[in-house]
């Protein structure tokens, strides 16, 4: 009576060499390309600190514990607890000195509107939400003699428009 446990091991070796051995090469090369992948995005996704952070290294992702847009620091939270608004994007807020100088606003509303199209076009956002249920606006905009010595750099925050607290992460990192 033949072993039926046998079968599999007689067929293996029934295999001519070289069949046997392109196939131990290629489940070679498909787990290492599975282990590839896996890094990759295991450090694709950075780690984010949690706690009181100074508004200027806030990095995109970082849910934030206060509702407050004028802040000098924030106290960055777990994304899955209760928070008014998260951190999505940073956005380069350079553009012509002279119309700056004008109106010291002028940086404020530009940082606001760069925010509103990466809500609008969900650059650097979960796809799937709906950018009539959330609002975005800047932090972190440099102040006058901030922008004139090269500091273009702002923070672009999202938050619910109907004031509830946000209870997910919604930042997507770009490729």
């Amino acid at each position: 009576m033949t072993d039926v446990s046998d079968a599999p091991v007689r067929r293996w070796a029934g295999l001519p060499t070289w069949v046997r051995l392109g196939i131990l090469v290629l489940v070679a090369i498909v787990i290492t390309l599975v282990a590839v992948v896996a890094i990759r995005l295991a450090t694709r996704v950075p780690t984010i600190p949690f706690g009181v952070t100074a508004v200027e290294e806030l990095p995109p992702g970082a849910c934030l514990a206060e509702e407050a847009p004028d802040l000098t620091e924030y106290t960055v939270v777990a994304c899955d607890t209760a928070h008014p608004q998260q951190v999505f994007a940073t956005a380069d807020l350079e553009f012509d000195e002279s119309v700056y100088a004008l109106v010291e606003s002028s940086l404020a509303t530009f940082g606001d509107q760069v925010c509103l199209r990466f809500l609008e076009y969900r650059l650097f956002l979960r796809e799937e939400i709906s950018p009539g249920d959330y609002t975005a606006y800047a932090i972190a905009i440099p102040d006058p003699q901030a922008y004139a010595a090269g500091e273009t750099e702002a923070r672009c925050v999202i938050a619910p428009r109907s004031g509830d607290d946000l209870t997910s992460d919604l930042h997507r990192p770009m490729p």
